[in-house]
């Protein structure tokens, strides 16, 4: 029933027994038990005059100590969200209207808004999306970075700008960065800035959200080590928010799939590439255009679910083609298939009415 992926030979993984499902009615997450970040049961609702729309529903994973975990899903998907949630800035009309958040096992949840900018930064910081719009166009470098550090530290001038130039190195840039401003920086140098600045009071866990989007594909693979290289110097765990499959096969030790605000499938980046289980993966993995392979990418009919209006049962059945009649009845729970990786779908598990 697999569609078939040729393209991504190169990827092997080892095959394990089914294992048994917990049947406790709350997502855990999934991944290292040791986790660094934990998302449970995350809820995310935006309340409209047509009613609550649900972004983000039930999703649970863990990203462990020097983790890379991809989420991935088509835009729309609720993976912007996700990250929104973690970091606790998600905006009116939007609410997290339940689950839990923990770093380092504190649920962030609830906390006051002075215990959340002591954490931001120190203990989770964000790579944003679209670095050309995070920079203070009017702010040279230095003063950009230093408003970071000084936020949570008193250090004096000597020191900061060893720092700085430090933070700069590590990221691959030079010193001469300091004193220039944002519009006379490509858009990876750009990047990386945002990167250094992420990186700057050592945080846990880093939450890099479409870092490589409006890069070229070589920016791309320099943002792709710069991120590599953190993760090997600092040990920090990232959560990176992508669409694009064939930087999350480069980047991610693990890989986390949206669809319409619900996880379908989890699994350790190798597995899920060389046999992935649910047909929203498979279709996501054979969209990866190859040199080698001149077979047509496969296209799946329609758009992503319509949030306002999702049918009862499993949100991907209208664009399933393997849909089966318990896909109408209920959504599936992720259940393990093989040793660390889960997949929501009805092929793999007994419907029991």
């Amino acid at each position: 029933d697999e569609i078939a992926n040729p393209r991504l030979r190169n990827f092997r993984s080892s095959r394990h027994t089914k294992a048994s499902r917990k049947e406790d009615g709350v997502p855990e997450p999934v991944g290292d038990t040791s986790s660094v970040l934990e998302v449970r049961d995350l809820h995310v609702r935006y309340f409209t005059p047509r009613g609550a729309i649900p972004a983000v529903d039930g999703v649970a994973f863990g990203v462990g100590r020097g983790e890379i975990v991809g989420l991935v899903g088509e835009s729309g998907c609720g993976k912007t969200t996700v990250a929104m949630a973690i970091l606790q800035t998600v905006q009116t009309p939007g609410r997290i209207t339940q689950g839990e958040v923990r770093i380092n096992g504190k649920n962030l949840i609830g906390l006051s808004e002075k215990m959340l900018r002591r954490l931001r930064w120190r203990t989770l910081s964000l790579v944003p999306q679209g670095a050309m719009n995070s920079l203070n166009p009017v702010l040279r470098i230095r003063e950009q970075m230093a408003d970071a550090i000084l936020t949570h530290e008193h250090i004096g001038k000597a020191e900061l700008d060893r720092r700085i130039v430090g933070l700069l190195r590590d990221v691959g840039l030079p010193e001469r960065v300091v004193s220039l401003y944002p519009h006379e920086l490509s858009g990876g140098m750009k990047q990386r800035i945002c990167i250094a600045m992420a990186i700057a009071l050592r945080p846990a866990a880093i939450v890099a959200d479409e870092p490589t989007s409006s890069l070229d594909v070589v920016v791309q693979r320099v943002v792709v080590q710069t991120l590599l290289d953190v993760k090997t110097r600092l040990g920090v765990s990232l959560l990176v928010i992508s669409h694009d499959m064939g930087i999350q096969a480069q980047l991610a030790d693990r890989i986390a799939v949206m669809y319409a605000g619900h996880l379908v499938e989890t699994a350790p980046v190798e597995a899920a590439y060389a046999r992935p289980l649910h047909p929203y993966t498979q279709l996501l993995i054979a969209s990866i255009p190859s040199i080698r392979e001149r077979s047509p990418v496969p296209v799946s009919e329609g758009l992503t679910d319509d949030l306002r209006n999702l049918p009862t049962g499993f949100v991907f059945q209208q664009r399933c083609g393997f849909v089966k009649p318990e896909c109408h009845a209920r959504r599936p729970s992720l259940t393990e298939i093989e040793k660390d990786h889960f997949v929501a779908c009805w092929m793999y598990e007994k419907f029991e009415g």
